[in-house]
């Protein structure tokens, strides 16, 4: 999704948006949207202070965050795939799921306070950015909407919000895990688990999109990337499932689920690779190839939530 040469009709889209995820029907209306500039000086989105423990509910809530957020921009990516009004509303849902938690989360991270003054500008800068990717859709969305195009032009703008944003909330998000106070940890480990799998998730849908941006526009470099991500997805589910946690009788369940979505994600992996290969012959994606990804991408995505409420229930 880096570079586009040519203008992508409605019907090459469709095939290639495919692999994002989910699929649905249309409207022809634009989402009404608030235009807020990026400043064009703005606080670096760094390391927040370790001088101070945050709490897990806060850094919970902030997880949530982030994968309702990266969800929402493979909605946004999947609406000109069939012309499909329910992944654009999803855009909005998602978006919109955000900034409630974004409230919840300065309540609870204590964000007002003098002493996490720091904190609250990088996560200011964030709001910023997040308000930014939903201009950025939105003019995503009507230009796609006028003739059922999208143009370089178009992408690219949308790309660099969502880089924009993600490559800021991502490290802060990571770094604040980091800041988590261990008297609330306890000694069972859910906590730390909660923690591991919310980071997983990034894997997860960045893959996906990595994905998409390969079948999209033939460039290697996003095919290699794809692999980076499932790689990193794999390292971090093996140090999942060492950590003795699932070993427990007590989490037989948890294993059940574990297994259940590395099933999952073997079975999304090869149907990109199935994607990747006729795009390779043939220059396109046929809808039954593509439409397989997008279901295993479903499951896995699915598989994914079911483990990670089986954790969470426990804290």
């Amino acid at each position: 999704m880096k570079n586009f040469s040519r203008i992508f009709t409605f019907g090459i889209i469709s095939l290639a948006l495919v692999a994002v995820v989910l699929i649905a029907g249309c409207t022809g209306t634009s989402p009404q949207v608030q235009t807020t500039p990026v400043p064009t000086t703005s606080p670096a989105v760094t390391v927040p202070p370790a001088t101070a423990n945050v709490s897990l509910a806060s850094a919970v809530t902030l997880g949530k965050m982030h994968g309702v957020m990266m969800e929402a921009i493979e909605e946004a990516l999947a609406y000109p795939v069939l012309n499909s009004t329910e992944e654009k509303s999803d855009f909005e849902a998602k978006s919109a799921e955000f900034d409630v938690l974004a409230v919840q989360f300065e309540s609870e991270a204590a964000l007002s306070r003098p002493e996490n003054a720091d904190t609250k500008a990088q996560f200011d800068v964030i709001l910023v950015k997040k308000a930014a990717l939903v201009d950025a859709a939105g003019n995503f969305f009507t230009a796609y909407e006028k003739e059922l195009i999208v143009t370089k032009d178009n992408v690219t703008v949308f790309e660099e919000a969502i880089d924009g944003f993600t490559s800021d909330f991502g490290p802060f998000t990571k770094a604040y895990f980091d800041r988590v106070s261990e008297a609330d940890f306890g000694d069972d480990d859910h906590a730390h688990s909660a923690l591991l799998l919310l980071l997983m998730h990034h894997d997860i849908i960045q893959g996906v999109e990595e994905a998409f941006g390969y079948v999209l526009l033939g460039d290697t470099e996003e095919k290699a990337d794809f692999g980076m991500q499932m790689q990193d997805f794999d390292d971090a589910a093996n140090a999942f499932v060492k950590s003795a946690y699932l070993d427990r009788p007590e989490n037989a369940a948890k294993l059940e689920a574990y297994t259940t979505m590395m099933e999952a994600k073997e079975a999304m992996q090869a149907a990109a690779s199935a994607m990747f290969s006729e795009h390779e012959q043939s220059g396109a994606v046929s809808p039954e190839v593509a439409g397989v990804f997008e279901t295993e991408v479903d499951r896995l995505t699915m598989a994914y939530d079911a483990l990670l409420a089986e954790v969470l229930k426990e804290l």
